[in-house]
């Protein structure tokens, strides 16, 4: 069993809290946060005070991995120095707050004995990834058109707008289904709140193979169920993609998918859709704690084998940084920006 260190404990620390115990791991589990109250919550929930801190450093040399849960605009600087303490390491989405950040922590990294997984939960979602093999297995045929809608009423967080915080999950995931990293994006995004920070995002993805993706997040526009993560929050997670040969539909709030059987053919002059009928093939509701423990098991794996990891430094951190990094570019120029 490794020691294992997880750094921060606010809205989406219970939830690795409940993996690691779900792994077996809640005993060889510490916890650090700066905030009292986190410190006092990790607690509540049945961890020994012994192993709950404010400081990481002062435990990192016991320990055999770590869990990146902190703050985005803290990432660089606990990243840095997991990295010189040569300990393998999960970093929740996304890696790093910029782009000259990702680049410098992947050097570091890349010059490590280190393995390190970047967190994107939707990877390690099961309808995720029955949606991911229907488009391997050629169901929907060449790939069209993807959308997410990830929005609702919900706080805006401090460390990171609506962009890093929400809108990578569905980058990622369209990127995982793409099977590349796009080529061009332009995007649209608001700060109502005058925070310096994006609240609002319309975003646009060009893929290699003429494949489009439209991503729409926020806080400022309704959500249609409860969030299952932040308490007194609303939330959409939809998710569709079509392809010349049929398309897929997820709501990742209810866990339904639906498959539509459908493609176009050119019939007495017109391009006419021929229907053969919509499934929904019956997946299991998982809680997110579930899929978080999928993520973590992975991580370990991957660990105790030296494989490379699902979601990686190279596409998952760097790469999405610089996806992030044209978003904002595309917003502040109003134009398509190539990568």
């Amino acid at each position: 069993m490794p020691n294992i260190l997880q750094i921060g404990f606010g809205n989406f620390g219970p939830t690795h809290l409940a993996a690691w115990r779900a792994l077996g791991q809640a005993d060889s589990l510490y916890v650090a946060d700066p905030d009292p109250a986190s410190r006092a919550r990790a607690v509540s929930l049945g961890l020994p005070a012994a192993r709950v801190l404010a400081d990481p450093l002062a435990v990192l040399d016991q320990v055999d991995v770590v869990d990146v849960l902190a703050p985005t605009d803290r990432h660089f600087e606990i990243c840095q120095a997991v990295v010189a303490a040569g300990k393998d390491m999960f970093i929740e989405k996304p890696m790093t707050a910029t782009l000259d950040e990702a680049q410098r922590l992947a050097a570091l990294i890349e010059g490590a004995p280190v393995l390190v997984q970047i967190g994107y939960y939707f990877r390690f979602h099961p309808l995720a990834r029955q949606m991911q093999a229907l488009v391997a297995d050629g169901r929907l045929g060449r790939l069209r058109y993807l959308a997410g809608h990830f929005h609702g009423y919900k706080r805006a967080r401090a460390d990171s707008g609506v962009v890093q915080n929400d809108a990578v999950h569905f980058i990622d995931l369209a990127n995982w289904l793409c099977g590349a990293l796009p080529v061009a994006v332009d995007a649209l995004t608001r700060d109502h709140f005058g925070r310096g920070r994006d609240d609002f995002a319309l975003i646009r993805l060009f893929y290699p193979d003429d494949a489009l993706a439209h991503i729409e997040v926020g806080c400022i526009q309704p959500g249609r169920w409860n969030d299952d993560i932040v308490p007194g929050a609303t939330q959409t997670k939809s998710f569709t993609v079509a392809g010349e040969r049929g398309a897929v539909e997820v709501d990742f709030q209810t866990s339904e998918l639906r498959l539509h059987d459908v493609h176009h053919e050119l019939i007495d002059g017109l391009w006419r859709p021929v229907h053969n009928g919509v499934t929904a093939p019956h997946v299991t509701v998982v809680e997110p704690w579930q899929v978080v423990q999928a993520e973590l098991d992975a991580f370990l794996a991957s660990v105790a084998d030296r494989t490379p990891p699902v979601a990686d430094v190279a596409t998952c951190g760097v790469g999405m940084a610089r996806v992030v990094d044209a978003i904002m570019a595309s917003s502040d120029r109003q134009q398509r920006v190539a990568l």
